[in-house]
């Protein structure tokens, strides 16, 4: 009763059937030896957009709240206990506190950002988030102790680019960022800035609509998905500038990606199908995997073990409810499909071992 009660207090009538009918479904079965939180966001513009949680170990939502226009990516920093949504048509962060989503007392609060937060990346320290505002070439720094934005790095030196999306490295100091050209068959470039001096060390181009970069823990190597191209670029990026390794065909309009803790896996996400594609960072082979009866994938996570990948899918029909896809990994196959709670097309998504009590 305390999810239902959530429910009725955040959402319109319409939406808060739909989300007590998939609350109400039967059980899932349980992944093996996996624990904690999947948060993710739902964009649809024709109706309420939220953002739920659901239990990693078997897919139960755990509760849904209401957050702003077109969410396209969720996050939940290091140490805040809160978790955050980047909503791109109201050119905001929703911050919500874990504890009260937990009792269903959520009252999420908004932090005002530049044109079009779209996908976003916490700090080690999960002190600072930083935000691609895609209508501009600007990262938006979020001190998330204040919840609020409190600077803006230039991530391009070209000011019609729309940055997409930024990378921190594991030492905190260092920012990569995809920058999309002014349309989308222009060349995008990808760039890497200095984040004690806020000063691009370079610029490269990337080639056309680069949508997400990543880097090696060892900050040595840079996989880059370059949407247009349907291709995943790879960089040498130790020395003072980079230089280019491989081009490796992935699949249609590859967008977001993870590595696994191993570094042998790049997962990534594609936005016709197969709708994910497993890559062999040793031999660059490709897997792929299916979700039948589903449009395009949005963002993904990975279990803390690297074993299982959940990943938003968006609904070809927009009176059916969107999913989040569970991949075991070694195996490329699904396995489980989790019904999102009141909407077709979930998008953002994010996994942490800790479990929302």
């Amino acid at each position: 009763m305390r999810k239902l009660a959530l429910l009725a207090a955040v959402l319109v009538p319409a939406v808060l059937a739909a989300a007590a009918t998939a609350l109400s479904a039967g059980h899932h079965e349980k992944l093996a030896g996996i624990s904690g939180t999947v948060w993710a966001v739902e964009r649809f513009d024709g109706g309420v957009n939220t953002m739920a949680a659901f239990d990693a170990a078997d897919g139960t939502v755990l509760g849904v709240v209401r957050v702003g226009n077109r969410p396209i990516g969720v996050t939940a920093p290091r140490g805040t206990g809160k978790v955050y949504s980047a909503d791109e048509r109201s050119n905001q962060l929703t911050v919500v506190d874990k504890a009260d989503f937990a009792a269903g007392k959520a009252h999420p609060r908004a932090i005002t950002m530049g044109g079009f937060p779209h996908h976003m990346v916490a700090s080690p320290d999960g002190k600072r988030l930083y935000v691609a505002e895609f209508n501009t070439h600007i990262v938006g720094v979020v001190d998330t102790q204040i919840d609020a934005r409190v600077d803006g790095l230039y991530a391009s030196g070209n000011p019609r680019a729309k940055t997409h999306a930024v990378w921190v490295t594991e030492d905190g100091k260092t920012l990569y960022a995809a920058n999309e050209g002014a349309t989308t068959s222009s060349w995008g470039t990808v760039s890497k800035i200095d984040i004690a001096t806020g000063q691009r060390v370079w610029e490269a181009p990337l080639g056309i609509r680069p949508s997400e970069v990543l880097v090696t823990p060892n900050g040595k190597t840079l996989y880059a998905t370059v949407r247009n191209e349907n291709l995943v670029r790879i960089w040498d990026v130790s020395g003072a500038r980079p230089e280019l390794i491989r081009d490796v065909p992935i699949g249609t309009q590859p967008d977001t990606m993870r590595l696994t803790p191993d570094g042998k896996t790049l997962v990534v996400g594609l936005r016709g199908t197969p709708q994910m594609a497993l890559m062999s960072t040793d031999t660059l082979a490709v897997r792929t995997v299916t979700f039948n009866g589903y449009g395009i994938s949005g963002h993904q996570w990975l279990s803390e073990d690297g074993k299982y990948t959940f990943i938003a899918l968006e609904s070809v029909d927009g009176g059916r409810p969107g999913a989040i896809g569970v991949v075991d990994n070694a195996a490329a196959s699904v396995a489980a499909i989790w019904a999102y709670p009141g909407g077709p097309w979930p998008h953002g998504v994010f996994y942490e071992p800790q479990v929302l009590r």
